[in-house]
């Protein structure tokens, strides 16, 4: 490719081509040789070429207007090529890919934010179908407590009935197996007789009535017994109660029954501490003695008497 400096070369080269052929014709003026004609007489004629300085700036004028040849582009240079890496040898068991890839499709802006919007509704479903798994989880959990606890307060309520009943047909044998002895002592003992002598007046128990003989200063001081040792905070007031009881020689109580009686639990529990608390009436009674006795029981006693 031409550049700036080869352009000025070759208008000097012309400038100088010029001047060389105006200055040969000059030189040949001067240098002509002899014609080999025959002498005339007389004297030879010479000529000479002559430029006036009109012609040289013609010349001059010429040479500047001449066309001057179009600028060249410079031209661009090429790096020397690059040598290319040597290969590095393969050292892993994959084979190499021989075959290009695929160009990926540039992903659209309106789907991508489509595609956003319904991973993030996918990603709140799950988390609120999570939390539902879990409030469900709980509520499962707690009735299974709650299931459990029954099922163990059954057995509870089931082993102390169990206890309970035992324990009454352990009473009851009891009683069964003293109203034998008791019927076996009656019939081996005959009943003591009273001296006919009277003793000195003292003051008898009693419950204001007007039978006075032994049998109903017993029952009066069973029914004193009871209402001494009774707690009556927890019965209700002017509610008769009938209880029987079951007692062996010396006055303590192996059984209770309440045969009619309103009161509920607490009261009837009432009741019979208030019978097993102390032993009841015995001395001085023997010969009436009862082995079961039915007391009813009322409060206050005043009240319940009128």
């Amino acid at each position: 490719m031409e550049t700036r400096e080869d352009n000025f070369r070759a208008i000097a080269l012309t400038v100088l081509l010029h001047a060389g052929l105006v200055l040969s014709m000059i030189l040949a003026s001067w240098f002509v040789l002899p014609d080999n004609q025959a002498s005339a007489a007389g004297e030879p004629m010479q000529a000479s070429l002559q430029f006036s300085a009109a012609d040289l700036r013609r010349a001059k004028q010429a040479v500047q207007n001449s066309p001057k040849p179009a600028p060249v582009a410079p031209q661009e240079t090429t790096p020397p090529p690059q040598p290319l890496p040597s290969p590095n040898p393969q050292t892993s068991d994959m084979p190499l890919q021989t075959v290009a890839q695929a160009p990926r499709d540039q992903p659209d802006t309106v789907n991508q934010q489509a595609i956003d919007r319904n991973a993030q509704l996918k990603a709140e479903q799950e988390a609120r179908e999570q939390e539902e798994r879990i409030k469900q989880d709980q509520v499962d959990l707690t009735e299974d407590v709650a299931r459990q606890q029954e099922v163990e307060r059954r057995q509870r309520l089931r082993q102390q009935y169990e206890a309970i009943k035992a324990e009454r047909e352990l009473a009851e044998r009891r009683t069964r197996m003293e109203e034998q002895r008791l019927a076996q002592l009656a019939d081996a003992q005959p009943l003591p007789t009273q001296a006919p002598t009277r003793a000195a007046p003292t003051p008898r128990a009693g419950n204001r009535g007007e039978d006075e003989g032994l049998r109903a200063r017993y029952i009066a001081a069973l029914n004193a017994t009871a209402r001494a040792n009774w707690n009556t905070s927890a019965v209700p007031q002017l509610i008769r109660c009938s209880v029987r009881f079951s007692q062996i020689p010396g006055g303590e109580v192996i059984n209770v029954e309440f045969t009619e009686c309103q009161y509920d639990a607490q009261g009837r529990e009432s009741i019979e501490r208030a019978l097993r608390k102390t032993p009841m009436p015995y001395s001085g009674f023997e010969s009436v003695f009862q082995s079961k006795v039915t007391l009813t029981m009322c409060y206050p006693e005043e009240a319940c008497q009128r």
